[in-house]
């Protein structure tokens, strides 16, 4: 019996040593050669789809955090990006990158996208993002006012000057 697992074991290690590096997109029916096994397709179909050609290419990596590409497909999908490494060397290094990308929605919507990521996180741009709503004219004033007059500190109005204020054990104040 031992002699038996023994053999298995090693045709089964046998068998996964193999590895096939070569990678071939499914075929009809999902599964290499043909043969069995249902893939992904749109409407029933076992077709593979249109190939799309790729019309551009660029890839540049200069080894030092810089970088930049670029491509561009037949289906009118494009993008590019750039990035460096700002403060190389220091606490405050951080790598950055800015590009955009563009391509056609389902609803045939054109979808272009510019952002930058850096230590300030992944900021997108787009005429079809979201935007946040306006601020309310009552707080948008009282912003300006602060802005304008005070530096943000709070003015103690007239006629409050005679309470006289300590400081509270809970770090705040009380009268």
């Amino acid at each position: 019996m031992h002699s038996i697992v023994v053999i298995l074991a090693l045709v089964s290690f046998a068998a996964a040593a193999r590895l096939d590096t070569q990678y071939l997109p499914p075929g009809k029916g999902g599964a290499r050669g043909g043969g069995g096994g249902g893939g992904f397709s749109a409407g029933g179909s076992s077709s593979r789809g249109p190939q799309i050609p790729i019309l551009r290419l660029e890839s540049n990596n200069n080894g030092d955090g810089s970088y930049s590409y670029a491509y561009e497909t037949g289906n009118g999908i494009s993008a590019d990006e750039s990035g460096q490494l700002k403060n190389p060397g220091s606490q405050n290094e951080a790598q950055s990158a800015a590009g955009s990308f563009t391509y056609t929605a389902p609803d045939g919507q054109k979808i272009s996208v510019s952002y930058t990521a850096d230590e300030n996180g992944f900021q997108p741009q787009g005429a079809h993002l979201p935007t946040p709503p306006p601020i309310p004219e009552a707080i948008l004033k009282s912003l300006q006012q602060n802005q304008a007059g005070g530096g943000g500190q709070y003015n103690v109005p007239s006629g409050a000057g005679s309470l006289p204020l300590q400081s509270g054990s809970q770090g705040g104040y009380r009268y």
